[in-house]
């Protein structure tokens, strides 16, 4: 656990779609449509490298000792 990443969790499941947001197809012939496609294209693109470069960053170990310093917190707070 103290190896396996958030990224390689990502990448197990097959590096699905990052965001739900994307290339409009509802008008496939409107100029403004495949414009805006081709302006966001190279935006998207950098924007998932980036995500998935951090998730490739944070170790399972991590998100574990978070979720245990959380957990101790809210404790501690209820007392």
């Amino acid at each position: 656990m103290t190896e396996i990443s958030l990224g390689d969790v990502y990448d197990a499941l097959g590096a699905p779609t990052v965001f739900a947001i994307g290339h409009r197809t509802e008008s496939p012939g409107c100029l403004v449509e495949q414009a805006v496609n081709r302006a966001m294209h190279e935006a998207f693109g950098e924007a998932e490298a980036l995500l998935v470069t951090r998730l490739h960053a944070v170790t399972l170990a991590e998100v574990a000792a978070n979720v245990t310093r959380n957990h101790k917190s809210q404790k501690r707070s209820a007392s």
